[in-house]
């Protein structure tokens, strides 16, 4: 009954299916059945007649938000370059698995399916057959995706599933022994973990123990990555019939020996080394891919066996926590994402493979679709499409780095990242004193989070500091920031009122104006004005919801109204282009209100003009504060030391003529406030 059932649901599937994953013929042979000569250039090893060879595509499609299985069409799309007809293979089933039977040799795959974003990609099928996991976005946003977190605490939510890809229900998660959740008959499960952080001034996260309990035992367990603050989604896959263990460091972690050999370089100079001559020609600007392949289950970083295929943003998005720490700051994560980027980009116009651009450990870069973070999620979105390229423009740039390139292990002085020979010493002041760990080339990535932390420096900025040393480019030092129309912007540089710190400058009015540089694709900036309140500040003026638009030009006069006189305040902007507005500045300027004293004088006289002498002059302020005075033999008065910005209320007393009150509010020094008396 319950496979009938399974039947049934799997025939409605189908009946509603769009979903369309495609792959190509085999390559044309010559006129003796051989591959020709220029298509096998570069594969590895294996015979150059393999028409009569029938071989299979081991295949599974999965949601890259959920991670579970997505039913697909399995269509063959193409290429009339190549003779390679359309024809329509198979049907993935309800857990997004399908076993297709293939001549071995080159096929072009195009995986679509309803909802999904398309997905194109390329394998070399040999004699064994291949692995595919191709993970699809989707084009509507993830619903539970914008989830809510509180101070000092991990939400960690996500989905657990078998090896048949079925999702596991009751399954108890638990973070260390901070919280746990069971899980749904979707295998979803959410939690609150408290957030602990190491002690020292880098303040890392502290590490923490994943758990997955089916009946009370342990079927799955992670160790070793930081529980950093904020929201993370987690894709958990268990075996039912073994434990699974995963007790692999995060790869900021890692000691100076496993760190010296990661992203290695083969031949000393640059990666890769596998050439696709027939499939991809050099590029004559450069153009960002949509997608990556990435080899996983990998002995060596040439001889992975499972072929993942992301978009280039999902790739980001999956690997960017894993090699930066998802709790640093905006700048050094966004600045991580472009270099992470460029390095995958580099590998698809260089891949190590013919069915993968580059591994996913620390031979090349760290990729674990299991977990990641908002922050870095975000950090991707904000830099799509944004990547380095060489100083020609005419391809990706190699964007290596390393943990910690202080020094270059004696290369360099103290307070100089680089390697002195490919990566010559640039001035790295923010790492003086740490001890080196990596291999010295590229960014530094323990400088990003230095540079945005305690120097205020954006992200454009540590990327051109890294990658050709602000403008200086010498050796590999050469790369070039492409940036993408769909990347946000830094923030501009804050010139008027100045001051990094507390109390900042001193302002004289309560309509100031603010002043700062251009950025560059630009079309406006947001403005944020905070007001010291007993130890912290509050927001008092975003110009967001004030001015409801971007505002233009590199100047604004703070309206009246906003600001108080003798208190202290502090302002930062973030600029805005296409893709909406950036990241606000991380450092701010301060400035505190200190008005110049005011004064009001004037005359009192009689009907007939006469000056009225001895009359009692009283002026009072908004929290009706009184002083009094009287007028001189010619009837003149005056108060000094009043407040700029505040209202008053002036009135006149006589025995003999009645006045009518007056009520000014105080700008400037007022010298004819004049009263004439009435019988």
């Amino acid at each position: 009954m319950e496979e009938a059932v399974k039947r049934t649901h799997y025939l409605v599937y189908l009946l509603s299916l769009a979903a369309v994953v495609c792959f190509s013929t085999s390559l044309p042979t010559d006129a003796a059945g051989a591959y020709p000569t220029h298509v096998l250039t570069g594969y590895p090893s294996g015979p150059k007649n393999l028409s009569a060879t029938r071989s299979s595509v081991r295949l599974r499609v999965r949601d890259s938000v959920s991670g579970a299985g997505v039913i697909a069409r399995v269509t063959n799309a193409g290429d009339a370059t190549r003779n390679m007809v359309a024809e329509t293979l198979a049907v993935t089933d309800i857990f997004g698995f399908a076993e297709l039977p293939r001549p071995a040799g080159y096929h072009k795959v195009e995986f679509s399916a309803a909802g999904y974003q398309p997905l194109s990609t390329h394998f070399f099928i040999g004699a064994d057959g291949i692995d595919v996991v191709a993970w699809l976005d989707r084009i509507e946003p993830n619903p539970s995706g914008h989830i809510a977190n509180e101070p000092d605490k991990t939400r960690v939510h996500g989905n657990v599933f078998d090896e048949r890809g079925r999702p596991v229900k009751a399954a108890r998660v638990g973070i260390s022994s901070s919280a746990s959740a069971s899980t749904d008959q979707n295998g979803y499960f959410e939690l609150l973990a408290a957030t602990k952080r190491r002690t020292g001034p880098d303040g890392l996260p502290e590490l923490a123990t994943v758990e997955v309990r089916i009946a009370g035992t342990i079927i799955y367990q992670k160790t070793g990555d930081p529980l950093a603050e904020g929201v993370i989604r987690m894709i958990i896959d268990i075996d039912r019939e073994r434990v699974k263990i995963d007790d692999e460091l995060h790869k900021i972690n890692l000691g100076p020996e496993e760190m010296a050999k990661s992203q290695l370089v083969d031949g000393g100079t640059r990666a890769g080394g596998f050439s696709l001559a027939a499939m991809a020609s050099s590029p004559t600007a450069v153009t960002v891919p949509a997608s990556i392949r990435v080899g996983s289950s990998c002995p060596t970083r040439h001889t992975c066996s499972v072929f993942n295929v992301f978009s280039l943003d999902t790739y980001v998005r999956f690997g960017l926590d894993d090699e930066w720490i998802a709790s640093w700051n905006t700048n050094s994560l966004k600045a991580g994402a472009i270099a992470f980027r460029s390095y995958g980009v580099y590998h698809v116009f260089n891949p190590l493979n013919a069915n993968y651009d580059i591994c996913n450990t620390t031979s090349c870069q760290v990729v674990d679709p299991s977990d990641s973070y908002a922050s870095t999620d975000t950090a991707t979105a904000h830099t799509t499409g944004s990547i380095v390229v060489n100083a020609s423009g005419s391809g990706p740039f190699f964007a290596e780095y390393s943990a910690e390139n202080n020094n270059g292990a004696g290369a360099c002085p103290d307070g100089f990242s680089g390697n002195n020979t490919s990566w010559p010493c640039i001035e790295d002041s923010v790492d003086a004193g740490q001890t080196f760990n990596g291999h010295g080339r590229g960014m530094c990535q323990w400088g990003t989070q230095r540079w945005s932390i305690n120097q205020g420096k954006d992200f454009v900025w540590i990327v051109n500091h890294y990658y050709n040393n602000n403008g200086s480019p010498a050796g590999f030092r050469t790369g070039v920031l492409q940036s993408s129309p769909s990347s946000v912007l830094p923030p501009p540089e804050l010139i008027q009122p100045a001051g990094a710190a507390a109390p900042g400058a001193q302002v004289p009015t309560l309509t100031p104006t603010l002043s700062w540089q251009p950025v560059t694709g630009a079309d406006g900036y947001s403005l944020y004005i905070s007001k010291l309140t007993g130890t912290t500040y509050n927001l008092v003026f975003s110009s967001e919801t004030f001015v409801g638009q971007p505002i233009t030009g590199t100047s604004y006069v703070v309206p009246s109204g906003i600001l108080e006189a003798d208190s202290q305040y502090r302002w930062n902007m973030a600029a805005h282009n296409g893709a909406g507005y950036g990241s606000a500045n991380t450092f701010r300027n301060f400035f505190y209100i200190s008005l110049p004293a005011l004064s009001v004088s004037g005359q009192v006289t009689g009907p007939d003009g006469r000056p009225v002498r001895n009359a009692s002059v009283s002026i009072i302020d908004a929290q009706g504060l009184a002083r009094r005075t009287a007028t001189s033999s010619f009837g003149f008065f005056a108060f000094d030391a009043l407040a700029q910005g505040q209202t008053y209320t002036v009135s006149v007393s006589s025995r003999r003529y009645r006045f009518s009150a007056r009520t000014i509010s105080l700008t400037n020094n007022v010298t004819d406030l004049n009263f004439i008396g009435l019988e």
